[in-house]
């Protein structure tokens, strides 16, 4: 199979950027246009021309010729990720493969983080095509499943793939299985260690041009276009938190009431009087957003759900211990109690631990009892498999002839991708652990259900960051830019002007912002003009001399103007 190599060509992709933006506004090099600023001493001798936090007056044109200079393609990525009530007041794209973010986040427009495995297989159902090359994004999921029902599912932003046709007869069960952050960067850098995967791939149908389709490329984000079908400008997940008129909110803060669209599971559960099972089996709230609403949406059920988030939990991207679901999604989700008496997760770490030949506690080099007593270990994987299994044979999905809706979130790759990066022999392992879980599972599936009975739908939500002594990127936390934001536009009303800085994108306090005289654009040009020097950590001299005045961001754009670029006819019709 050919595809790009996100890994292998990155640094290549970010030098042809970089020249072809050398002549506008997102080029890089000496400081840009409507930068003041002064030769600052480095500790090694050398200077760097940092801005000065005295903000300056946008250049004309300056912002939108930096967003025009963007490739098309993640300019309208970013666009679908914007809810202009619920987005942050500016969007900021970094350099490829600059990012901004703690570790190894995974927020962005670039093909290493968009690009996902997107497979359909079920012998008998789905026609063994095998490679397809048509552009595809996971938007198209929701309504490719709804024509697998001849189900009559309302025009979204997605489309139903036509190699996905009709079968005579509905599948009993259809899975969605999403492999967390297991996007094509993470399979293209490890070719070798998905067998499993790659055998079944002639049986069924492996669009080879799948993508995201919208940024941020974020969980919850993410997981609501795989259920609606829909991208977040319409379904308002537009961050792991985001505006509710003024306030901010966590995605999930209000359980499933903060997802704008019904899912394919709300319309097609109430349309059959609630007659077939609906369920998620994952790890976090956020991944209910590819389920349904539950009992919330009117005239549906308790859809069943088991998660990881404890109840009291005011983070819905956290995990607990034990298999649980959060108090506040309890009145609409039914909770499965038994699969807390199944084996727990020390069950499992004991295989990962003689997996080197020594029985000592680690996994490689790494402490499981430090590393969440195997939690940051591939032993959650089979752990949530039996989980999985027995949840499918107890509650009966697939039993009968009504077909049934059953959604999945696998996070061990994701975990081990924030902790580690794409570029480690942890991820390797993961990765090849994950894909021995799928073909127990496929095996499972034959014998439960029966081949010929289901269909199952393998995707991503997004890709996984690379480590940056591999990549060449150059990484800001947001840190570190809300602390030189708040020095270069200082507030004297007692309230700061930014709300929050996000790894793409700003939240202002609107009204601390006027009271201070400042505008939107005025932040996005001092962004615009950011510098590798002003984002180390430890000042210029952490930086070599020829990068300290490259330009961090390729643009930075107010939401207010992004409908009105002339180079995004899309937003207009």
């Amino acid at each position: 199979m050919t595809r790009r190599q996100p890994g292998r060509s990155i640094l290549l992709v970010s030098m042809l950027l970089a020249a072809a933006c050398t002549s506008s506004a997102a080029g890089s090099g000496t400081s840009g246009p409507g930068t003041s600023g002064s030769a600052t001493p480095a500790a090694d001798g050398t200077t760097s021309v940092v801005p000065s936090a005295s903000p300056r007056a946008p250049v004309p044109g300056a912002l939108e010729e930096a967003a025009c200079a963007m490739p098309h393609e993640q300019l309208v990525r970013v666009w679908h990720g914007v809810e202009p009530q619920r987005s942050g007041q500016i969007q900021m794209i970094p350099q490829e493969p600059n990012f901004l973010g703690s570790n190894f986040p995974h927020s962005g427009p670039w093909d290493y983080l968009q690009d996902v495995p997107l497979f359909w297989y079920g012998p008998g159902v789905v026609a063994a095509l095998g490679e397809v090359d048509r552009r595809s994004t996971i938007a198209d999921i929701s309504p490719t499943q709804a024509e697998l029902l001849d189900f009559d599912f309302p025009e979204v932003d997605g489309r139903a793939l036509p190699e996905i046709e009709t079968p005579a007869t509905p599948p009993r069960l259809i899975v969605t299985l999403v492999w967390d952050a297991g996007g094509m960067s993470v399979l293209d850098e490890f070719p070798d260690d998905w067998p499993v995967l790659r055998s079944l791939i002639p049986d069924g149908v492996w669009y080879t041009n799948a993508d995201v389709g919208s940024s941020p490329s974020i969980t919850p984000a993410t997981h609501a276009t795989i259920g609606t079908g829909q991208f977040p400008m319409h379904t308002g997940q537009t961050d792991a938190e985001f505006f509710l008129g003024p306030d901010l909110v966590r995605a999930g803060a209000l359980g499933p009431v903060l997802l704008m669209q019904p899912t394919l599971g709300d319309l097609y559960d109430r349309a059959l009087d609630n007659e077939p099972l609906v369920g998620n089996l994952s790890s976090v709230t956020w991944h209910l957003n590819m389920t349904s609403h539950g009992a919330l949406w009117g005239g549906g059920d308790k859809d069943i759900a088991v998660l990881r988030t404890p109840v009291e939990a005011d983070n819905e991207g956290a995990e607990g211990t034990v298999w649980n679901l959060q108090g506040k999604n309890r009145p609409y989700f039914t909770f499965p109690e038994y699969v807390n008496d199944l084996p727990p997760l020390s069950s499992y770490t004991e295989e990962v631990d003689r997996a080197d030949g020594a029985l000592d506690g680690k996994w490689r080099e790494n402490s499981i009892e430090q590393y969440e007593n195997g939690w940051a270990t591939p032993a959650r994987i089979p752990y949530q498999e039996r989980m999985i299994e027995e949840v499918i044979a107890r509650e009966g999905f697939g039993a009968d002839g009504g077909p049934d809706l059953l959604f999945i979130n696998f996070k061990a790759i994701d975990h081990v991708s924030h902790i580690w990066s794409v570029n480690s022999p942890e991820m390797q392992d993961t990765l090849r652990r994950q894909d021995e879980a799928l073909g127990r599972f496929v095996t499972f599936l034959d014998d439960q259900v029966g081949s010929g009975n289901y269909v199952l739908v393998l995707t991503a939500d997004h890709g996984a960051q690379f480590d940056p002594e591999v990549s060449g990127a150059f990484q800001v936390t947001p840190t570190q830019l809300a602390q030189d934001l708040e020095e270069a536009f200082p507030s004297s009303t007692g309230g700061s002007v930014f709300r929050a800085v996000r790894p793409s994108q700003v939240y202002l306090d609107e009204a601390a912002m006027r009271a201070n005289g400042y505008t939107d654009e005025q932040i996005a040009q001092f962004l615009l003009d950011y510098t590798k020097a002003q984002g180390a950590p430890g000042g210029p001299a952490d930086v070599p001399e020829h990068e300290r005045d490259d330009r961090f961001f390729a643009a930075a754009i107010p939401t207010s103007i992004l409908s009105d670029l002339v180079c995004l006819p899309e937003a207009r019709g």
